[in-house]
């Protein structure tokens, strides 16, 4: 029986799994270096800027869900098997009670999804990961099996599908907002990642006295000012997406044009002296955000260098 925590949260992923749909196996990690902490993994994985991460870290009793099952985990330095795979990152010591809790969750997913069958990482990147993890495959696919067909524990048989708890927790996330530890505009916004308008949108409510995010915005109202607009855009004010475009209703094409010209996104594509390469390089560290708020900042340069993203991802 584990823990089940869902309260940390990897910017390190891709949203859904396009041109796949659902998963296709389970891939298996060791973290590395023994002696390391559970916490200082998770806090590692889930930093602002991460470029690598995984569905699922796991040792003795405890079982953290970092980006949910159905979204593309940064996990295995290949696009293909980050596609079609779930990342359990294991504890590299690998003792008993290590292995019955990932068999464990091996069973669960394979409740949710199917019968997945076990990879490793190495078999995807030159790498010694998952260490003593690759060794014992065999056992833990039997051991997984074995819970699936009526030898489960309280754990295993409690939860049919991760799924139902999977992914972030918008409501801690909105306290946690509220309670200040987001910081406000583009700080949060960068923090909360693809969370942000989902998010904030519960931020609003509660605020608001359960009221609905307010109307949008009539088409040219008199007195509108664009460059206000466009600088609260910036802040974070109006959110991202579908959610800005809702708040901005028909002024969202006037004022994007200006929050794009503010930012400097008004180029011509592939700007002369812009250096795809090193641009790609800041895309993965993290420096460029995520979504709306990276096609903002790299302007015409974003195709080509979220290409490049994808290459360097997949190399």
């Amino acid at each position: 029986m584990y823990a089940y925590e869902t309260g940390m949260n990897s910017p390190a992923y891709t949203h859904g799994r396009p041109g796949v749909g659902k998963p296709q196996f389970i891939v298996l990690h060791h973290w590395g270096a023994l002696g390391q902490l559970f916490a200082n993994v998770l806090a590692f994985l889930c930093r602002p800027g991460a470029d690598t991460s995984a569905h699922y870290v796991v040792e003795k009793g405890k079982v953290a869900c970092i980006v949910d099952p159905d979204d593309t985990a940064w996990h295995a330095g290949n696009w293909d098997a980050n596609l079609r795979g779930i990342g359990i990152e294991c504890r590299p010591e690998m003792d008993k009670a290590d292995f019955e809790t990932v068999a464990e969750l091996i069973a669960e997913l394979r409740h949710a999804y199917g019968p997945l069958p076990l990879r490793i990482h190495k078999e995807f990147f030159a790498t010694a990961c998952p260490g003593r993890w690759e060794a014992q495959r065999s056992a833990l696919d039997a051991r997984a099996n074995a819970l699936m067909k009526g030898a489960k524990t309280a754990a295993a048989a409690s939860v049919s599908k991760p799924a139902a708890s999977k992914g972030p927790n918008y409501e801690a996330l909105a306290d946690a907002v509220i309670r200040g530890e987001y910081g406000s505009g583009e700080e949060r916004m960068r923090r909360l990642g693809n969370a942000y308008a989902r998010v904030q949108a519960i931020v609003n409510a509660r605020l608001l006295g359960g009221q609905p995010t307010p109307t949008p915005l009539p088409a040219k109202p008199a007195g509108a000012n664009i460059d206000a607009l466009a600088k609260a855009v910036i802040r974070g004010e109006y959110g991202t997406g579908d959610a800005r475009r809702q708040k901005l209703g028909n002024l969202y094409d006037q004022v994007q044009a200006r929050v794009n010209q503010i930012l400097g996104a008004g180029a011509t594509a592939h700007r002369a002296g812009a250096n795809i390469d090193a641009l790609a390089d800041a895309v993965i560290r993290g420096e460029y955000g995520n979504g709306d708020e990276r096609r903002v900042r790299l302007g015409a340069n974003f195709a080509a260098v979220q290409a490049r993203v994808n290459q360097k991802l997949a190399a």
